[in-house]
């Protein structure tokens, strides 16, 4: 499990993300996931894509949902 959270993000660790935490670049220079995100994805949105992101740990949920903010992408509703 712990090497799952080390692949994932390093802010799954208790106490290793930044105290006070606030949505910043940091979350995707720590994370080689985010990072390919970071730059996959507008490229994405420009050409007209829907994405759907799927994963089993409901804190790298949280995480990916900081890092969907920080981007000022927005979740379409149907």
């Amino acid at each position: 499990m712990q090497l799952r959270k080390c692949v994932n993000h390093p802010y799954l660790f208790d106490g290793v993300e930044p105290e006070p935490f606030e949505l910043g670049e940091h979350l995707i220079t720590t994370s080689g996931k985010l990072n390919v995100l970071d730059r996959l994805l507008p490229y994405l949105k420009r050409k007209g894509h829907r994405v759907l992101i799927f994963s089993q740990m409901t804190r790298m949920l949280d995480i990916l949902q900081g890092f969907l903010n920080f981007l000022n992408f927005k979740k379409i509703k149907n």
